[in-house]
């Protein structure tokens, strides 16, 4: 299956998340918490990124970031890499840290900044590990709390909707919508968080991330028969032309559905396979990479992409 890619472009928000491999700790010590939130107060300088809001977990962190330069692959590959050496380093260890790739939640700000903020500050108080937010030292809660806040810590955007403080940690004790908790802790955790007329316009300010060729863009669609319902409407063809291929014969919008399956509904591979019938998962990987080429050419293409995303 291929790895889900980044939407990267000027001023976009993320709530960024990664967890130690085969879930092992990843913060052991206080001076390991120490080392990672003095890593992001340097990436606020050195990449120009907002920090809004982070979380040190035993297994895990949380970050809410935006990157005024549209770099977070950048950004993130500095974070991890560099916190993973020094970690390594102190106990005389190597190898990955990490499972993986960090996940990154594009995310509409406008509608969630304030939700994902609370839902970061929260997660001490969720695992138990604490009654209230203020008492767990190793998120920016109790950075938003203090009188003297760090000069590097993007608080002024979730503060100024306050009246003060306290009216914002009331705001956190009244704790997550359910429905936001469900979404961010579900099987299937798309990298994206908004409507479709978001997603089509970050498509449109969309860029080549750094890290990968193509870009990631990802509408929730709730079944991969929605997928294929959405092409039919748009494209006039029918179900029976989106699920059945013929050898040797081109079909655009058989390979768009595909293409909107994997690259965009963030479906698994071998979902999408057995789903229209190929052969192999290498299939879906072709189907998406003749459509990265089409988006990228071919307006058209591109429009009627768009223009799915925008109705479903």
């Amino acid at each position: 299956m291929a790895r889900p890619l980044r939407v990267e472009f000027p001023g976009a928000y993320y709530h960024v998340m990664n967890r130690g491999l085969d879930r092992q700790p990843v913060f052991e010590r206080e001076e390991d918490h120490g080392r990672f939130v003095d890593l992001l107060a340097d990436i606020t300088t050195r990449w120009d990124v907002r920090v809004m809001a982070y979380c040190c977990m035993k297994t895990h962190y949380h970050l809410f970031l935006q990157t005024p330069r549209g770099n977070v692959s950048r950004v993130m590959r500095h974070v991890d890499g560099l916190y993973t050496q020094r970690f390594n380093r102190d106990r005389g260890r190597d190898g990955p840290l990490f499972r993986g790739r960090y996940k990154a939640l594009l995310v509409d700000a406008d509608v969630y900044l304030l939700q994902l903020v609370r839902y970061i500050h929260l997660n001490p108080v969720e695992a138990g590990l604490v009654r209230a937010a203020r008492a767990y030292p190793w998120s920016s809660h109790v950075l938003y709390l203090a009188s003297r806040k760090p000069g590097w810590l993007a608080w002024a955007e979730v503060l100024g909707r306050f009246p003060n403080p306290g009216a914002f940690e009331r705001f956190v004790a009244e704790g997550n919508e359910a429905a936001l908790r469900a979404y961010l802790e579900g099987g299937r955790w798309s990298p994206f968080l908004g409507d479709g007329g978001f997603l089509a316009a970050a498509i449109r300010r969309a860029r080549p991330s750094r890290e990968h060729a193509r870009r990631e863009r990802t509408p929730q669609f709730p079944s991969l028969g929605a997928v294929v319902q959405a092409v039919v409407r748009k494209t006039g063809r029918t179900s029976r032309d989106l699920l059945t291929g013929r050898r040797g014969r081109t079909n655009d919008a058989r390979n768009l559905a595909i293409y909107l399956s994997s690259r965009v509904a963030g479906y698994p591979s071998a979902e999408i396979r057995r789903h229209f019938g190929l052969g192999s998962d290498s299939a879906v990987t072709k189907a998406c990479v003749r459509m990265d080429s089409l988006v990228r050419a071919d307006q058209r293409i591109r429009t009627l992409l768009i223009g799915i995303v925008e109705t479903t």
